[in-house]
C-alpha cells in the first residue's frame, strides 16, 4: 500500500471525488467528519497524511493543525489544508499553524497527487533517519545528545534576473537572521561550486523559459554537493503542470502565487530547521559508525573493522593483479610498563606508538589495534621490497626515541617486533585470515629471535 490518507471534508461530493482520486493511486483512504475525529485518528498512529478542509463543523482546520503540531505523537504527520478562500493572510495563518500545504477546495487532481507524493517521500526519508538513529542508540553507538544550537543557515536565491534576486533578498533580510546570497541565474551552477553548499536554494520559475528551472532542479539533485540541499520553487502564477514536474523532480516545496516575503520567510525557516535536524541525525549516525569501527584509546580501526577491510583489499588486489603487505606488530615487553608504572603509563605508550606508526603510513594504507599491544598494518599496492622498507620504517619510528610517560615518570624506550607477509602473489593464500595467521607466525619468529626485528613468513609450509 502506498500510504494511509485521512480525508476530512464536510461536502459529500468533494469527499467522493477525493477518495476516487487517491484510491486510484492505491492509497488506503479513510474519512473523518469532525476535528475531534481527525485528532483521534491521528493519535492512533494509523495515518500517514491528512487532507482536510479549513472549515469543519466543530473547529477550523487551522486550529486542528495547531493541535496536531503540539502533540509529539502527531506533529510529524503532513497536513494538506483545502480552502475556498486562501488569501495571502489566510494562507500565512494556516502555514504558521502547521499546515504543510494550502490548496484550493477542490484542487487539480494531478497537483494534489504530486503534493502527496512529495510529502510522503519526505516523511518516509525522515522516518528512516529516525529509525536508524534509534537503532544506533540501542546498540550504544550514538554519542550523547548535545544541546541544540540553531546555527545560521545559508539561503541562495536564483531569480529570473539579478535585479529580482536582490529585491527578494531585501524582502527576506528583515525577516531571517540567516545568510542570503543571490547568484546570477545565467551562471548559477558555476556560482554554487563554492564551500559550504547552501542549505536552501530558492528558484524562480520563468514563464518565458519554464524548462530552465526544471533543468536546474535536476542538476542540483544530481550533484554530491547539493543533492541534500532543500529547494523551493516560486511560480509567479499557478501552473499545475509545471508544479507537478517540479515536485516530482525533487523540489522540497513550491509556491504558486508569486514571491511574498512573509510567506517565503516562514517556508525557509521550516526548510532550514528540517535540514538542520536531518543533518544532525546523519552526523550522529556517522559518529556511531565511526565509534563502532575504532578503538576508543588509540583512535585506530578495531579488529573487526580491520578484518573486514582486509577482506575487501584482498579481493580487489586479486582482481587487479596488485600486491599488498600484511603486518602483525607487537610492542616488546609492554607488560613491564603496566607493572612498573601503572595502566595510565601503558595507555600513554599505546597512544603515542599508534600515533607514530600511523604517521608512517600512506593515505590508502591502514593501521588497526587488534589486541592489547598488538597492531595490524596493511600496505596497499607494494611488492616485497617495498613492504620490507615500510616495515623497517615502522619498527624504527618506535625505537628511535623514548616515549614520555605521564605524571613526570620519565620516558621509556620501546621496541617493536613485526611479522610480515605479502599478499596478491601466486604463492600467497587468498584467505585474509590465513594472511594474518602467516604474519602472526612471522611475529612469533621475530620475538623468538630476540625481538625488535622484522621477519617474513611467505608460505604456510
Amino acid at each position: 500500500m502506498a500510504g494511509r490518507i485521512l480525508i476530512a471534508n464536510d461536502m459529500v461530493t468533494h469527499r467522493i471525488i477525493l477518495k476516487a482520486w487517491l484510491g486510484a493511486a492505491a492509497y488506503a483512504v479513510s474519512q473523518a467528519g469532525t476535528g475531534a475525529e481527525i485528532l483521534s485518528a491521528a493519535r492512533s498512529g494509523e495515518v500517514d497524511l491528512i487532507v482536510m478542509v479549513d472549515n469543519l463543523p466543530d473547529q477550523s482546520g487551522t486550529e486542528i493543525c495547531r493541535q496536531l503540531k503540539a502533540n509529539a505523537r502527531t506533529a510529524a504527520i503532513p497536513v494538506i489544508l483545502l480552502s475556498d478562500s486562501h488569501t495571502p493572510a489566510r494562507r500565512l495563518q494556516a502555514l504558521k499553524a502547521g499546515a504543510d500545504v494550502v490548496l484550493d477546495l477542490l484542487p487539480d487532481d494531478a497537483l494534489l497527487r504530486a503534493r502527496i507524493r512529495n510529502l510522503m517521500h519526505r516523511r518516509a526519508a525522515e522516518q528512516e533517519l529516525v529509525r536508524d538513529s534509534m537503532e544506533s542508540e540501542s546498540y550504544g553507538l550514538a554519542e550523547p545528545a548535545q544541546a541544540e544550537f540553531a546555527a545560521c543557515g545559508l539561503v541562495t536565491v536564483i531569480a529570473s534576473s539579478l535585479a529580482q534576486g536582490l529585491r527578494w533578498r531585501n524582502g527576506l533580510a528583515a525577516r531571517l537572521r540567516d545568510r542570503i546570497a543571490v547568484v546570477d541565474p545565467d551562471n548559477a551552477l558555476e556560482n554554487l561550486n563554492g564551500e559550504p553548499p547552501p542549505d536552501v536554494i530558492v528558484i524562480a520559475a520563468d514563464p518565458a523559459d519554464p524548462d530552465r528551472a526544471m533543468q536546474l532542479l535536476c542538476d542540483l539533485h544530481s550533484r554530491s554537493e547539493t543533492f541534500r540541499t532543500a529547494t523551493v520553487v516560486v511560480q509567479p502564477a499557478p501552473d499545475p503542470r509545471q508544479a507537478v514536474r517540479a515536485l516530482d523532480m525533487g523540489a522540497s516545496d513550491l509556491v504558486d502565487s508569486g514571491f511574498d516575503a512573509a510567506e517565503m520567510a516562514l517556508l525557509l525557516r521550516r526548510e532550514l530547521a528540517r535540514k538542520a535536524r536531518n543533518d544532525t541525525r546523519r552526523a550522529a549516525l556517522q559518529d556511531g559508525l565511526r565509534l563502532a569501527a575504532t578503538d576508543p584509546l588509540t583512535g585506530l580501526y578495531n579488529r573487526r573493522y580491520a578484518l573486514t577491510q582486509l577482506d575487501r583489499i584482498t579481493r580487489n588486489a586479486l582482481e587487479n593483479g596488485e600486491n599488498f603487505a600484511v603486518m602483525v606488530l607487537d610492542l616488546d615487553r609492554f607488560k613491564r610498563i603496566n607493572d612498573q608504572y601503572g595502566h595510565a603509563a601503558g595507555d600513554a605508550v599505546l597512544t603515542e606508538s599508534a600515533r607514530r606508526m600511523n604517521s608512517c603510513l600512506r593515505r590508502d594504507d591502514f593501521l588497526a589495534r587488534i589486541g592489547g599491544e598488538e597492531f595490524l598494518a596493511v600496505i596497499r599496492n607494494c611488492d616485497l621490497a617495498a613492504a620490507e622498507i615500510a616495515a623497517e620504517r615502522l619498527r624504527r619510528t618506535i625505537s628511535e626515541r623514548p616515549i614520555d610517560l605521564p605524571d613526570a615518570q620519565g620516558a621509556e624506550t620501546m621496541t617493536l617486533s613485526i611479522g610480515l607477509v605479502v599478499g596478491g602473489t601466486q604463492e600467497a593464500p587468498q584467505d585474509p585470515a590465513m594472511l594474518v595467521s602467516l604474519a602472526d607466525r612471522g611475529l612469533y619468529t621475530a620475538k623468538a629471535g630476540g625481538r625488535n626485528q622484522v621477519k617474513l613468513c611467505q608460505t604456510a609450509a
